[in-house]
């Protein structure tokens, strides 16, 4: 007795047609991601992805060969397979999340195992592709949970674009476990509703994924380069640039309000002596435990920045001169009583601060030039905090 032919709809679909395109797509995807992979190559997980697409690519590329014997579904399952678990590593290594133990040495064993062991079940037994789809559930559901449980505000939207598709081919996948359960044939190989469903389903959320992925690695590159023209390399606070704009925004914002703000421009006392006595590196070291030091003593409003060398600025909001003063000579002496960390050597170190407030400095170059002469006359003595008040008032004429 000859089975029944497939449907009208199923000839039209053609699965051999359908798998081809999932391979090309796959192919193409991992093209693209292999592209970035050559621009950002410090990003880890990218090359994760891209053996990923390469795997799953060849795993459909098998079962164009119309050969699904038991050695050829065992290939194809388990690279598709191995395709289900480098997404779930690239997804956490890229999100710098360790692997979960009990997927990695646990589950992933027993899905290559469970392979084997269908593969030698007699026919009509448990299809390969159930034990595939069995292991690739819990593995697309754990790297969309890495996702929504990342620190993804760098790439956020990247992030949620690319766990929906995992997310929703889990179900898939899921969905047809049960069908295969329920009813063996729907999953076994050739044109059926089941097996052209999970193939257009996998077509399209491919794309969601890889879109995704690729966007998340943009979008980090993207705040990668804002941060890296805002923060100082080696303090990791504001560097002159971001301080500038901040600057800016605060005296706009006072022209309109009754507060003004002030800044502290400090020096760190000799500190050519101390790289020329201990070095660079040390000298590094100090200007580290400077801006971190400052940081952690100041308010929550208030913003540390380097401004140039061994100089900091401090932004002060909502902050009268008299105000500042008092939170200058505070770190003044918080300095000068601490021992500068993370050095071969015990070093004490100090610093010199012109105070200067916006109340009579109307824009953001004369505030930071009355700041400077404060500091300049600060440091013919060090280890001092000199207002603004104390500016030698030039005679007329």
């Amino acid at each position: 007795m000859q089975p029944p032919p497939p449907p009208a709809s199923l000839e039209l679909l053609s699965l051999p047609t359908i798998t081809l395109m999932i391979t090309i797509t796959f192919l193409i995807q991992a093209m693209a991601i292999w592209f970035n992979s050559r621009t950002v190559d410090e990003y880890k997980g990218i090359r994760a992805a891209f053996l990923a697409t390469i795997s799953l690519a060849l795993g459909f590329a098998v079962i164009l060969l119309r050969r699904m014997d038991v050695i050829t579904g065992l290939l194809s399952n388990g690279l598709i397979l191995t395709g289900h678990i480098l997404i779930y590593v690239a997804i956490c290594q890229f999100i710098g999340k360790p692997l979960n133990r009990y997927l990695i040495y646990g589950l992933v064993p027993f899905g290559y195992i469970g392979l084997i062991a269908a593969a030698l079940l007699p026919p009509g037994g448990l299809p390969l592709i159930t034990v595939t789809q069995l292991i690739g559930f819990p593995l697309n559901l754990a790297a969309a949970y890495m996702l929504y449980r990342a620190d993804k505000s760098r790439y956020k939207l990247g992030a949620y674009l690319t766990a929906l598709p995992l997310l929703v081919y889990g179900l898939v996948t899921i969905v047809r476990f049960l069908t295969g359960i329920f009813s063996p044939q729907e999953v076994l190989p050739g044109p059926s509703i089941s097996n052209i469903f999970d193939v257009m389903s996998l077509y399209v959320l491919s794309y969601l994924w890889t879109a995704g992925f690729i966007l998340m690695i943009s979008q980090r590159l993207q705040s990668d380069l804002h941060d890296l023209a805002m923060n100082d390399a080696l303090t990791r606070i504001r560097n002159r640039r971001a301080m500038q704009s901040l600057l800016d925004f605060e005296m706009r914002r006072v022209q309109t309000e009754v507060k003004d703000f002030s800044v502290i421009l400090l020096d760190v006392d000799h500190f050519k002596r101390i790289n020329d006595t201990h070095g660079h590196d040390v000298g590094d070291i100090v200007l580290l435990w400077m801006a971190q030091t400052l940081q952690s003593a100041l308010r929550v409003q208030d913003i540390v920045a380097r401004w140039g060398g061994e100089e900091f600025l401090i932004l002060l909001p909502d902050t009268s001169l008299v105000e500042a003063m008092e939170i200058a000579e505070r770190l003044r002496f918080l300095v000068e009583e601490s021992i500068v960390g993370g050095t071969p050597i015990l070093l004490n170190v100090s610093f010199s601060a012109g105070v200067a407030n916006s109340k009579t400095n109307r824009n953001v170059n004369e505030l930071c030039k009355v700041a400077d002469q404060a500091l300049y006359i600060a440091k013919q003595k060090r280890n001092r905090v000199v207002s603004q008040e104390s500016i030698p008032i030039p005679e007329p004429g």
